[in-house]
């Protein structure tokens, strides 16, 4: 029931060092945040605070907005930092059973989710009556945490979509049942979406792209690593069909049906690498041109029928898959495209179904990731009403949970943050002056969303308080036309792609611009308490690595305006991109799990955001302590050092094995041991403030640096 996140846009990623000989510390007055004292070196390569002759002040970690008690300081810092610094905290941090990863933006995520619970029980139990926002989301929290009611619906709410899955005889019906379940924004065989024209951001354009598969990525259907997954799916679709009364048999033969129908359009999705091939995912043309691609369906019906006739421009990111989805429209029999389309409407909407399909939806989800129990209802309920309404429950949120203070600090970091990236960019060695002033401009040019909207989205539906199922799909067909009626029409750079609320972070190409939720505005990432290292190291490097994104393999091929263009001489990409290799060369030797390694291609984007984002926020903590008058040492650690512990503790995660292997076949981020490692071991200033010997796992020889 979590918020879905539109595909171009990223969380942000850090990595931390920390120091080995910690000295004890006196306790003293906290650090204020806004001091300026820092260490007199400020080139970005000195040893940190205690390396200058300023006057120390001693203070403990908890001072500075850092935690002693997760770290492992029988580790060395120069070896394994992420130990150094998380291992306190992955020894009394076990991955809680209903999760399958535990982390630091876990914990925070677990806080906002108490919050958000708090204001759903007051809107439920109407102590907010006078407030039509509050009402509404007390309606649908409520019909979702109305368990008896849910029960009594039984199928009620979705026998409209199973009723026109059971009409499908022919292509004739089985165009028209797409059409119903697309309607709901159930994505069978396909799905389309609004986004700013690759080529011309000012107007949306409405994109076609593959969906409609039920296992996590198209390689689970085609490499037999996945076999037991395959096997696992099989037998959650035969307890599925048995729950909608089929008997063993037949419930088998459907199962197959489904697998069937799948394993044809995996074999048409691209793979998540060659989804990163951006110019290759734009694939304009009209409608004409898409019916004789795609011959056979009625696509002018089809539009017109979902409210969006006379589409000018289409936007194909796979023509070779909707070319073959004209073919299987006919060579698939009819009851097999009924199984397959019964199989999505059930799994789509299970979490507002009766317990039996509810349950049986969380046994899939363990099998695939290793979690051990379905999270708690009321914990369910709030991401689905999250989910249903982001931006209507955003704003009690930000109403109770982010101050105005917060808001403008967070405003400096970022200003800090993009006017060191500024500086770096000029000092680059391998770039001509004219592809400098270009991604000069660029940079200029990025805005920074920060907290919340300025105009919150409305939802002009009706929630009826007693039939979550239905609510649930009124939700996702308003929000589905909501998006499609966006097509060939301005494109609003303003528009928030995530929830206030989110633990999360974005940078987006198409507007050039970055979106820092509230949700992450707190620790251990941001405090309005903390000192400015424990800060950029935590926030700052998020910051940083969303400002990056703008100039990663991805985003370096769209300009300040949002186009995708090339601002680059020629000779200055050959040497980014192979700047890259090295990047994607390195990571791809992490092994998460034994004989599982990190794909550098898939990660690539966010290794570069990690590499850049970590040197940027440390940049600006130097800029922002210089003219310092004395220098704050932490338990023995530098002002250098606690800037990487900051980094890492923000960052202190585990996973269940299966979740590491799902990760690492359709996460375009490595796992965050290797964020941490990667990026802090190819930063020499690391190194410097943790005296590290060259040769050390976090001092190589060889290092990468692309920004």
């Amino acid at each position: 029931m979590k918020p879905t996140v539109v595909r171009h846009l990223v969380p942000a990623a850090a990595l931390a060092a920390a120091l080995a000989a910690c000295g004890s510390s006196t306790k003293s007055t906290p650090v204020e945040p806004g001091s300026t004292s820092q260490p007199s070196d400020t080139s970005g390569g000195g040893g940190g605070a205690t390396s200058s002759s300023l006057p120390e002040v001693p203070v403990s970690l908890a001072d500075v907005g850092l935690e002693a008690s997760s770290l492992d300081k029988s580790a060395d810092p120069c070896v394994d930092f992420y130990q150094f610094a998380c291992g306190g905290w992955l020894k009394t941090q076990p991955i809680p059973a209903d999760r399958a990863r535990w982390g630091r933006f876990s914990e925070v995520d677990d806080r906002n989710e108490k919050a958000l619970r708090a204001i759903l029980d007051d809107a439920r139990a109407g102590k907010a009556a006078d407030d039509p926002v509050m009402t509404k989301l007390g309606a649908f929290y409520g019909s979702c945490m109305d368990e008896a009611a849910v029960e009594k619906a039984g199928l009620t709410g979705i026998k409209p979509l199973l009723d026109v899955v059971a009409k499908v005889k022919n292509v004739k019906t089985l165009d028209a049942a797409l059409l119903a379940l697309h309607k709901d924004a159930v994505w069978a065989a396909f799905n389309h979406a609004p986004e700013a024209d690759f080529v011309d951001s000012t107007t949306n354009v409405l994109y076609l792209d593959t969906a409609g598969l039920g296992l996590p990525d198209r390689d689970y259907y085609v490499k037999d690593d996945f076999k037991d997954k395959r096997a696992a799916y099989r037998d959650h679709l035969v307890r599925v069909f048995g729950l909608l009364g089929k008997p063993k048999a037949k419930a088998e033969a459907a199962a197959d049906d489904v697998l069937a129908v799948e394993t044809e359009l995996a074999k048409l999705t691209k793979t998540g690498v060659e989804r990163r091939d951006v110019p290759k995912m734009y694939n304009p043309m009209d409608l004409p041109a898409l019916a004789k691609l795609s011959p056979g369906f009625d696509w002018d019906g089809y539009f017109k029928a979902l409210g969006s006739p006379g589409l000018a421009k289409i936007v194909v990111t796979t023509p070779d898959f909707f070319a073959g989805f004209a073919k299987l429209r006919t060579d698939i029999k009819p009851a097999r495209w009924q199984s397959y389309l019964t199989a999505r409407v059930v799994d789509d909407l299970a979490d507002a179904l009766p317990k039996a399909f509810d349950s049986e939806h969380f046994a899939l989800e363990k099998a695939l990731t290793g979690v051990e129990v379905q999270r708690e209802r009321w914990k369910r309920c709030v991401d689905a009403t999250g989910t249903a309404m982001p931006e209507l429950l955003g704003q009690p949120y930000v109403a109770r949970m982010f101050p105005g203070a917060s808001k403008q600090a967070a405003i400096d970091l970022v200003k800090a943050i993009a006017k060191a990236m500024g500086e770096q960019l000029g000092k680059l060695d391998w770039m001509s002056d004219a592809t400098k002033q270009a991604a000069q401009a660029k940079l200029a040019r990025i805005d920074g969303l920060i907290g919340y909207p300025d105009v919150w989205k409305t939802y002009d539906f009706e929630v009826k308080p007693d039939n979550f199922a239905a609510n649930t799909r009124v939700a996702r067909a308003f929000e589905a036309k909501r998006q499609l009626l966006k097509a060939g029409k301005p494109y609003d750079k303003r528009e928030w792609q995530m929830p206030a609320y989110l633990v999360n972070a974005y940078y987006n190409p198409l507007a050039n611009n970055t979106g820092l939720p509230a949700g992450i505005l707190q620790p251990p990432f941001f405090g309005a308490d903390r000192s400015i290292a424990a800060n950029l190291g935590g926030i700052g490097m998020v910051v940083g690595h969303e400002l990056t994104h703008g100039f990663d393999d991805q985003g370096a091929q769209f300009d300040a305006d949002g186009n995708m263009k090339n601002w680059w001489q020629a000779e200055d990409m050959t040497k980014f991109q192979g700047k890259g290799k090295c990047v994607a060369d390195q990571y791809s030797k992490f092994e998460a799990l034994p004989g599982k390694f990190v794909n550098g291609p898939l990660t690539l984007g966010e290794d570069i955001a990690d590499l850049g984002g970590v040197k940027m926020a440390f940049n600006a903590y130097r800029s922002m302590r210089a003219g310092a008058d004395k220098a704050y040492v932490a338990d023995g650690f530098t002002e250098d050092q606690q800037f990487f512990l900051g980094v890492a503790q923000a960052w202190c995660s585990h996973d269940r094995d299966d979740e590491i292997v799902r990760r690492l076949t359709v996460d375009v981020h490595a796992p965050p041991r290797f964020r941490v490692f990667g990026a802090l071991s190819n930063l020499p200033a690391f190194a410097e403030a943790f005296s590290c010997k060259a040769g050390a796992p976090m001092h190589p020889a060889n290092v990468c640096a692309v920004w």
